[in-house]
């Protein structure tokens, strides 16, 4: 069932297009990776825009905190037109696993390589956020302590929302910052990033 996931999921990336443009929204305008421009990693992938195998190995390094990551793909960025990057990550982890991408699954990858499978897939296809959702989810169940995959999944959840219900969107986020259970690996600049930008749609809350 795993299996099909990731294929299907591929298969959307690579024939689904947008339709509409949403300048402002939850996934486009929050643009947290500026609190980690220390991070050379993050320099590289805000200049290239594009996934390159050593964006790739960063990812899929245990070694490199998982809010770091988060903050490589959101320099990476969007594009209006989509971008492949999450297609590119997945053909580097059947090279990595030694499989091809229709054998590739997430019994196979780690919980940091599902979230980050999870949020390329909504940063190159920002018009349709539910097709990363089943991948973040599983993220985030086995990382439930994790403030930056909680706050990625609650953006992405956000950006559906957002389409219709701007008062939904900003509860979304809201609960994520509430939850005193989540351990704070988010850097307060990006989280405050984040906010600042989301807050607006508070006003929409009755």
């Amino acid at each position: 069932m795993r299996k099909k996931m990731l294929v299907v999921l591929l298969l959307i990336l690579l024939f689904v297009f947008p339709a509409t443009s949403y300048a402002d929204s939850p996934i486009t305008a929050t643009d947290f990776y500026e609190a980690y421009k220390d991070v050379k990693m993050v320099q590289r992938a805000h200049l290239e825009g594009v996934m390159g195998v050593e964006i790739a190995e960063y990812l899929s390094s245990p070694e490199n905190p998982v809010d770091h990551k988060a903050a490589v793909i959101n320099a990476l960025s969007w594009r209006f037109e989509g971008k492949s990057n999450a297609e590119l990550y997945t053909y580097y982890l059947g090279l990595l696993y030694h499989m091809s991408i229709t054998e590739l699954d997430t019994d196979f990858l780690s919980a940091d390589e599902i979230f980050c499978l999870g949020y390329l897939i909504a940063m190159d296809d920002y018009f349709h956020p539910e097709n990363a959702i089943v991948l973040l989810e599983e993220a985030q169940k086995m990382m439930k302590e994790s403030f930056t995959v909680s706050m990625v999944l609650a953006l992405v959840k956000a950006q559906i929302a957002f389409e219709q219900d701007w008062c939904a969107a900003w509860k979304i986020i809201e609960q994520v910052l509430q939850n005193a259970d989540l351990k704070q690996d988010l850097r307060p600049e990006a989280k405050k990033i984040i906010v600042n930008y989301m807050i607006l749609y508070r006003e929409y809350c009755k």
